[in-house]
């Protein structure tokens, strides 16, 4: 019987509970986890803003993980078909606009939003206290 890979997306930055609940989640639904670290660039188009943590960073963070089995650095437009053999995309809820179906188009797969947040982090509170820290530094 063949393996059934997992495919999840993300940015990863300041690396908390709730990225690991939500890949856990989805390792459980799957045999292979596949997991794509969004590139600098494209963090700052989906966010408006450039990650804490450089992406080689990010990227070793999520290869340390048990629950991963493999990381790709998510660097262009054919960022899953460069992911041979994924039978099953999945995002967490509250990723909005993260994947449309016609990015799906000719890629056997299903999406899966079925990846709550069951753990809460405060990463949004982290980097807001960031945020002020530096504004405050290059100020001074």
């Amino acid at each position: 019987m063949p393996q059934r890979i997992g495919y999840l997306t993300g940015v990863f930055d300041l690396f908390h509970i709730g990225h690991l609940d939500v890949l856990e989640q989805a390792q459980e639904q799957c045999d292979r986890l596949v997991v794509g670290v969004l590139t600098d660039d494209w963090a700052r188009e989906a966010w408006g803003a450039r990650p804490f943590v450089p992406l080689v960073e990010r990227a070793q963070i999520l290869e340390q993980l048990r629950c991963v089995d493999e990381v790709v650095v998510v660097d262009d437009a054919g960022w899953l078909t460069g992911v041979p053999g994924v039978e099953t995309v999945f995002a967490a809820d509250g990723t909005d606009g993260v994947l449309a179906a016609d990015e799906l188009d000719g890629v056997p797969a299903e999406l899966v939003r079925a990846l709550p947040n069951r753990r809460e982090s405060r990463s949004q509170i982290l980097r807001a206290a960031i945020g002020q820290r530096q504004s405050r530094s290059s100020v001074a």
